[in-house]
């Protein structure tokens, strides 16, 4: 029997990302170990549960691990009631606090710790202006921005003497098994392809691969610490994004917009938030670039092409 890698375990690991990144992990010859809240069939790596809230047997795991993801938050495509805010906020606050308290504990603590956050702390910017990167002000106003700001105060709270910490600001993700990429496939291969609101706003993104390689890059790379954000170099307009959303998948490559008057009452009968279509983010990142990782998919005609 072959001698592991090492032991990977990630929180929150059941979902599109955690999933997606396990399965490579296990390909590569890690060792790999799931927190989450209830087994589902097919889940790959070992499941153990915990509730993300107190610390219990699940602690264990992380003795002599390698490292530790934190993936654990509640899905922000809801509706924004105070509960479901609430339930947003300390799904992510509460795991990343209850995950530093169990390394606290350790004799033998994770060589590195990766906690998820979100790109959207940073502010909205239109036209041909620079776009963001990891030395911008985090000081963009709203409620999913307000969560990563606390996300990360709690995190880098969190720390412990040799535990090396990175906090990936993650953006749009594209990819088969979930995320935003399967809904406005449909959407465009039934003609409703045309751009979203104004179309000037500008999207991040990032394919799954790349999602994937970063975050492997950022486990071995023993030199990178602190915020990271997980983006293409190559940001795009929503119009352009949706221009080749189209020539990929469209009928005919034709495609009706959606002005934003119809975004705003469209969120509310489906329940989530026009902001996330509506928001525009700009964002690449200088660390990665200074570290040289090589994006398999640094476009997005090429992202969407393998996609097809």
């Amino acid at each position: 029997m072959s001698k592991s890698a090492g032991k990977v375990v990630i929180a929150g690991g059941s979902g599109f990302l955690g999933q997606s990144l396990s399965a490579s992990l296990l390909e590569d010859g890690y060792e790999v170990v799931i927190l989450g809240r209830s087994d589902k069939s097919g889940l790959k790596g070992e499941f153990v549960k915990w509730d993300a809230k107190t610390i219990d047997s699940w602690s264990k795991q992380l003795e002599g691990a390698l490292a530790l993801f934190n993936l654990t938050g509640r899905s922000i495509d809801c509706r924004y009631t105070e509960k479901n805010k609430a339930l947003i906020l300390n799904s992510r606050v509460d795991s990343t606090q209850i995950l530093g308290e169990a390394i606290k504990k350790c004799e033998e603590p994770p060589k590195v710790w990766l906690n998820a956050s979100t790109a959207t702390v940073y502010k909205d910017i239109r036209g041909d202006l620079q776009p963001h990167d990891e030395n911008s002000e985090t000081n963009a106003e709203g409620f999913a921005e307000d969560v990563g700001r606390a996300w990360e105060k709690v995190f880098f709270e969190s720390s412990r003497e040799g535990v090396r910490q990175v906090a990936m600001r993650i953006s749009i993700v594209l990819g088969e098994g979930g995320g935003a990429f399967p809904v406005l496939r449909r959407l465009t291969r039934f003609g409703l392809g045309g751009r979203q609101g104004p179309g000037n706003q500008w999207m991040s993104w990032l394919h799954l691969d790349d999602w994937v390689g970063i975050a492997k890059f950022l486990m071995t790379n023993t030199q990178i610490s602190g915020p990271v954000n997980l983006a293409s170099p190559g940001p795009v307009t929503n119009a352009q994004f949706m221009k080749a959303m189209r020539k990929e998948f469209a009928p005919m490559g034709i495609g009706f917009p959606a002005p934003t008057p119809a975004i705003l009452a469209g969120s509310v009968m489906i329940g989530t938030d026009s902001t996330l279509i509506l928001k525009s983010l700009k964002v690449v990142s200088r660390i990665l670039s200074q570290h040289n990782y090589p994006f398999k998919f640094p476009k997005i005609t090429e992202a969407l092409n393998s996609l097809d």
